[in-house]
């Protein structure tokens, strides 16, 4: 495992017998051993002339073979189960598919919420920001040019390095997010008499004016003050895979039923925070190490 590490770290590099034993601590005969075995099997490859050593064609095999194993999303169901028991929250996972987000798992599901109908939000500025705050330049540039509204951009942009500093988004309550991304039990039904609202799922041609006044409303929340208290709808943290991508987003949700403290929901998001962290390593993730996106 060590020699298979170094050479992983360095996979421009090749090492000689010499300089694997020494940065291994191992001694030449063990260190001759290992690598010849290695390089039998295709592991390792052998320089015919430098008679220096590096990885070799069989672990892509073995690294596709391990990326059809087990992953974040089939740990996601049992891993919400925990923070929702620790938390007596609505606890959801979202992957992304496409220009989207989807919920695969949820657990602690509130009584009026239809848990079969999946939620599915765009990625259209200020949602996905978890996504985009470990996001390349391009898919940063990408999201904003989505967006419904020009006054998201800034705002929006202004979000990702706190995100990342913080390992965690809170985005503040909003009528229009939570008609957005709160499927209702009940069918949907004629607007009522006494306040002309409707129930359910916004319909399509709902979505975009929903999507225009979600950008409007500066609802990430990027400094949060331990004195006051705000009403915020989900705070959400990433859990990475082996590349360092964003495999999927753990969320509490269904937050906005009472102001919070800030010191409450700094608690939260380290409980979300620890969760995700914790199933980034049980499918070996690793956080990337990205300078931030300048906000300007």
């Amino acid at each position: 495992m060590a020699i298979l590490e170094l050479l992983a770290a360095h996979p421009v590099d090749r090492f000689t017998l010499s300089e694997v034993a020494r940065r291994c601590s191992l001694n030449k005969a063990t260190a001759h051993a290992l690598l010849a075995a290695l390089s039998q099997r295709g592991i390792l490859l052998r320089h015919p002339d430098e008679k220096r050593y590096s990885l070799g064609p069989r672990l892509v095999a073995i690294g596709e073979a391990a990326q059809r194993g087990y992953t974040a999303i089939d740990f996601a169901p049992a891993v919400l189960d925990r923070l929702s028991m620790a938390t007596g929250r609505w606890s959801r996972a979202f992957v992304q598919q496409g220009d989207g987000v989807t919920v695969i798992a949820q657990a602690c599901v509130p009584a009026d919420v239809d848990h079969l109908d999946p939620v599915a939000l765009p990625l259209i500025p200020p949602l996905g920001a978890v996504w985009m705050a470990w996001s390349e330049r391009p898919s940063v540039e990408a999201w904003l040019a989505r967006t419904a509204t020009a006054e998201a951009v800034g705002p929006s942009l202004a979000a990702l390095p706190a995100i990342r500093r913080d390992g965690y988004a809170v985005t503040r309550a909003s009528p229009e997010l939570r008609q957005l991304s709160r499927p209702i039990l009940a069918a949907r039904s004629a607007p009522t008499v006494t306040t002309g609202e409707s129930h359910g799922r916004a319909t399509p041609d709902e979505v975009r004016p929903l999507l225009a006044a979600i950008g409007r409303q500066r609802l990430l929340l990027i400094d949060v003050d331990d004195a006051g208290s705000h009403r915020i709808a989900d705070v959400a943290a990433p859990v990475f895979d082996a590349l360092g991508h964003v495999a999927l987003v753990i969320a509490l949700s269904g937050l906005d039923d009472v102001e919070l403290r800030g010191t409450e929901i700094r608690a939260l998001g380290a409980q979300v925070t620890a969760t995700a962290e914790a199933l980034t390593g049980a499918v070996r993730g690793r956080r990337p190490q990205r300078p931030a996106v300048d906000p300007t």
